[in-house]
């Protein structure tokens, strides 16, 4: 399988459910891998027919980064963008109000100013994002929650009094909604703290979504950019931190991808190790002939009390012609 094909078929699975991904990190096949769904291998890429059931493979849990998908743009969404951002989050505002739906107004979002229905009705590349609505009216509200509900998505919360909730969802109901589907909406929206302020309520809500994405099993996180990007079939280099040890400032499943025009995307924890990462990435861009390989960096106690580290761990990285 072609590397467009395989990333192609990783972004589509991701829009439905956690993706297992196989990779060898040792022996003559280092660098081939697999991802699987339900136990089923759906894409391979590499260099040979494998078992992929070899307990010596890693294993990880691969899921998209946490992306919020805020219907409606006003002060509630301001607040809670601020507070996503300096968590690194992406941000998507959907409003149809250019004044409430601008990069001036949303430096570091996306912004989608047209009708909710234009939005929700034409296919978007979201990968299972985290819905909240917050829109300026009752019927904008009960929209917008009919059609995440049928979207792929890792949370839905609605901002709303009870009696509100309850009549939407009555409704919903009337239109065949299950219960099921209803029970899985926090709504009212956010953390119960008592918040009052558009500010408040913003951190419970957040509180909300963290305690949602934090609470799940531990899974790497794909940047949907990155993957976006190597799902076009585009030459790369990909650095991955495979394995850990330590203090090292870095987790395993890190990555970083060096392109053939010089660009990079993500990251392998900085400092030294990724310093040394892409200085590696770079040789093997310029050498056809360097294979798949990994790399063991080791910041000895010592070694990184003299780079300013308190301590000291080892890092093991992979890297894979893409």
């Amino acid at each position: 399988m072609d590397r467009q094909h395989y990333y192609t078929q990783l972004l589509s699975a991701l829009k439905h459910d956690i993706v297992e991904r196989r990779t060898i990190i040792q022996g003559p096949y280092t660098g081939d891998e697999a991802i699987l769904q339900n136990q089923k291998v759906i894409a391979c890429l590499g260099r040979g027919e494998h078992d992929w059931d070899d307990p010596s493979f890693l294993r990880e849990r691969l899921s998209s980064d946490v992306h919020l998908v805020i219907f409606g743009g006003g002060h509630i969404a301001l607040d809670l963008y601020h507070l996503a951002i300096d968590l690194a989050l992406r941000v998507t505002i959907v409003d149809d109000r250019p004044e409430f739906c601008n990069q001036e107004r949303f430096p570091q979002a996306t912004c989608l100013c047209a009708s909710f229905e234009e939005v929700l009705e034409r296919p978007q590349s979201w990968i299972r994002p985290y819905f909240i609505i917050t829109t300026r009216g009752h019927a904008y509200d009960r929209f917008c929650l009919e059609k995440t509900l049928r979207l792929p998505h890792s949370y839905i919360g609605m901002i709303g009094s009870k009696k509100k909730v309850a009549n939407t969802f009555d409704a919903l109901r009337d239109a065949n909604y299950s219960e099921a589907e209803l029970a899985s909406v926090k709504a009212p929206i956010g953390l119960d703290i008592g918040a009052v302020t558009s500010s408040e309520i913003a951190l419970s809500i957040l509180a909300q979504v963290i305690s949602e994405y934090r609470k799940k099993e531990q899974a790497v996180r794909i940047d949907e950019q990155l993957l976006a990007r190597q799902a076009t079939g585009e030459c790369h280099i990909l650095v991955r931190v495979v394995e850990k040890h330590g203090s090292a400032p870095c987790e395993v499943g890190f990555q970083l991808a060096l392109f053939a025009d010089r660009t990079m995307m993500g990251t392998v924890g900085g400092g030294e190790i990724e310093d040394r990462a892409i200085k590696e990435a770079q040789k093997m861009l310029m050498d056809a002939q360097m294979q798949d390989h990994t790399v063991r960096y080791d910041l000895s106690n010592e070694r990184a009390g003299s780079i300013g580290m308190i301590c000291g761990g080892v890092a093991t990285l992979l890297f894979q012609r893409r």
